[in-house]
């Protein structure tokens, strides 16, 4: 049986092999690097959920500030994503593509966290 949880079992899992050595950043909350990857891909796949609500209801953001940090988001969290696609569907991939994921994801988190400070501000009755 699928279940909508399945994806991100086998992601956790893979991330865990794929910054088996790794540490996390300083300051964080995190037990292991594999958690925090975790952490990174399901906060930026959360925003991105909420602001395809939001860009459904009422209230869409037309702002150019919003619109650069949203493509600094995609474009840093590319890697991050890209790895996920490719262990879900099983294809293989080099060591030297998983550590560019690795060096990758403080970016992904920062830019999720900048655009989801941002959103806060231009919409006032959004629980961000």
């Amino acid at each position: 049986m699928y279940r909508a949880s399945t994806p991100l079992f086998v992601l956790s899992l893979a991330l865990f092999n794929l910054v088996g050595c790794a540490t996390t950043p300083a300051g964080s909350q995190h037990d292991s690097f594999a958690d925090y990857a975790e952490a990174v891909f399901k906060h930026q796949n959360q925003l991105i959920s909420r602001l395809m609500l939001l860009a459904d209801s009422d209230q869409p953001i037309e702002d150019e500030e919003f619109e650069t940090k949203e493509q600094a988001m995609h474009d840093a969290c590319q890697l991050l994503n890209e790895y996920a696609e490719h262990e879900i569907s099983g294809d293989d991939m080099s060591w030297r593509f998983k550590m560019k994921v690795q060096d990758s994801i403080k970016n992904c988190d920062d830019s999720v966290l900048k655009l989801e400070s941002l959103v806060a501000k231009l919409v006032k009755d959004h629980p961000f």
